[in-house]
């Protein structure tokens, strides 16, 4: 098995729970959903739903709160990453009828990926007959690096930080590893550096928690680094806007 190959297994997965709809049963606009979101591995589940399953999560994420639940709108995509490009629309087909909008996510650290850009318009291609709305979010590595960040509590509870007598932050563990550069935001191989921390006993938890426990935790994302989720946020206040003061902005990932 790849590198690539064994961190999605790591993060585990499952079947798409389709229920497909019948071609002749009519649809009612008013009882559609307002998004879905078909996601490579049970990580992206477990921050995406943490993001969206807290209380007046819209004011946290810059757009306007809309009804969501994580165990029903959050689809699993049956062979992660790699399917993703390829097999967005077939997999989405059975709940066009239930939701207004879709969104993709994967992350780009899978085997042999193709390009960023390349990824965005085979999906787009894919979605655009039957999706009025939907956007692609390409997470270059991989989800990790939406957890770093500088909200240094929060991460150690989402790590369960076990050292009790070294004062030091994660980030401090990691640049004396020569894991995190000290002129970067986020460290190279983000993954790694969980799996650094984890092997070392620094963290007390290696299962999609961390996510969840990040995503539950932390006071701000608007600080967030990272393209891929800045590009979430801008579609969310694109598509739910709250007040004109909203900080995302959309840029080159504009339909």
């Amino acid at each position: 098995m790849s590198k690539a190959a064994a961190r999605r297994a790591a993060r585990g997965n499952g079947p798409v729970d389709r229920v497909p709809r019948q071609a002749s049963e009519p649809v009612d606009e008013s009882t559609k959903r307002d998004l879905v979101f078909l996601v490579a591995d049970q990580g992206m589940k477990a921050m995406i739903g943490g993001f969206l399953g807290r209380q007046d999560f819209g004011h946290k994420l810059g757009c306007a709160s809309f009804a969501f639940d994580a165990r029903r709108d959050i689809k699993l995509a049956p062979h992660h990453d790699a399917e993703l490009p390829l097999r967005s629309g077939a997999l989405l087909q059975p709940w066009r009828g239930e939701y207004r909008r879709a969104i993709v996510v994967l992350d780009h650290a899978y085997e042999n990926p193709l390009p960023v850009d390349e990824i965005h318009k085979r999906i787009g291609a894919q979605l655009e007959d039957d999706w009025p709305q939907f956007a692609a979010v390409v997470i270059e590595p991989e989800l990790e690096n939406w957890f770093w960040s500088d909200h240094v509590e929060v991460i150690k509870k989402a790590l369960v930080w076990r050292p009790k007598s070294d004062d030091r932050a994660p980030r401090q563990v990691l640049e004396e590893a020569g894991l995190w550069a000290p002129d970067k935001p986020k460290p190279d191989d983000p993954k790694a550096a969980v799996e650094y921390l984890h092997k070392r006993k620094y963290v007390g938890d290696m299962s999609n928690g961390i996510f969840r426990r990040f995503a539950e935790a932390v006071p701000s994302v608007r600080r967030c680094t990272d393209a891929s989720f800045q590009h979430l946020m801008a579609t969310l206040a694109d598509w739910f806007p709250a007040e004109p003061t909203t900080v995302y902005t959309r840029t080159e990932y504009a339909r």
